[in-house]
Formats: structure tokens, sequence, C-alpha cells
């Protein structure tokens, strides 16, 4: 179940628009979620950090992990609000001092929780996954904020990863359509998108 309240105030400060995108993947989409917004107003931050650090307060971890960039905001106050660990995964291994692709303190063993903001592929999360196998790490879980529904946390689950998020794409343009922020036709060609994405069928 979808916290209506904050959909309504990511809408209305652009966190999520309707139009024509290029995704980093390379995907055309019409819609487009940049939570990177959302850190800079501090009641909306705040609550979607607490939502989130209660959902995954149920699991056994240790250590919460970013992927830089955009995560490591989430990552850092969900850590902080938990009483957890952070580490983050690196783009790219950096060529100085340690040479870590994942930096903070991640010993043999410990239970990792990768969070991002937003899900497409799954490409970077399972990258952030493996990087972190990689240092001795048992990743348990993997949470989002919002699914794109493009296959990403069903390839993330072909890890061995428990992955979810706190609501879908498809749930939020619903409850838009619903309070008329957004038209039915608008909709409906998102379903379209959704169903080529993905090869099946939504209503």
């Amino acid at each position: 179940m979808i916290d209506e309240d904050l959909v309504l105030n990511l809408y209305g400060i652009g966190a999520i628009r309707f139009g024509r995108f290029r995704l980093t993947s390379g995907i055309e989409s019409p819609f487009y979620i940049d939570l990177r917004v959302a850190i800079t107003h501090p009641s909306i931050y705040r609550r979607m950090v607490k939502s989130m650090a209660e959902a995954l307060s149920r699991l056994n971890i240790d250590i919460i992990a970013g992927i830089e960039t955009a995560s490591i905001p989430w990552a850092s106050m969900i850590a902080y609000e938990l009483d957890k660990g952070l580490v983050y995964v690196r783009k790219d291994t950096k060529e100085h001092g340690t040479a870590k692709l994942v930096e903070g303190d991640l010993r043999q063993g410990m239970r990792v929780v990768v969070v991002d903001d937003v899900v497409t592929t799954g490409s970077s999360i399972i990258r952030a996954i493996r990087a972190i196998r990689g240092q001795g790490g048992d990743v348990v879980a993997a949470v989002v904020f919002i699914d794109r529904e493009q296959g990403g946390l069903e390839s993330v689950r072909k890890e061995g990863v428990y992955a979810f998020s706190l609501a879908g794409i498809t749930e939020v343009i619903d409850f838009l359509a619903k309070r008329g922020l957004i038209s039915d036709d608008l909709r409906k060609s998102i379903i379209d998108y959704l169903v080529k994405a993905r090869g099946t069928t939504v209503t």
C-alpha cells in the first residue's frame, strides 16, 4: 500500500515527471523519477528515510550499503536511523590509496542490505551485490523506494537476494490518475510502455 500523501509530495516537487526522457541505461521513458530532488526537502526526506528504515527494521542486518552517487544520501540516513554501519560501492575502483571498490569497514560475513533510490534494469544493484560479495559481505536484501517495473527486481532476485520496493510505478500512476493529476490517456500510454518493456500484461 503506497503512502498517498508522500506520492503527492513527490509529484508536487517534480520528483515524478512525465514527458520524454533518456535514462542512464539508454532506455527512453515517458516518465522520470528523480528522488535526488527529495533530499532538498527535509520533511519529505525525513519521511522517506523513516519509511525505509521501518521496512528494514524487520531484517537481521549489520550494514547498509549505498551505490555511488545517488543512493549514498539515502543509505547514509537510513543507516543512521537504524544505528547500523554504512558502506558504499564506487562506480569504479579508485586508482590511489587502498584502491577499494567498496568503501567502509566491511568485514567477512557481515549481513548487508543494498539500498538504491529507483530500479530499472537492476544492473547497478547487481554490480554492487557482486562487489560486496567479492569483499566478503553477505548480501541478504536489496531495496528501492520505487520500482519502475521493467524487470530490475526480478534480475536482482536471480542473484539469490531478497529484493523489494516500497512502491511500484503502476500504483503510483494509478493514484495520480484517480486524483486527476494525470490523464487517463497518459496512464494508459505508460501501462502500454511497461507492457512492451517487460512483455507481460498489465490492466
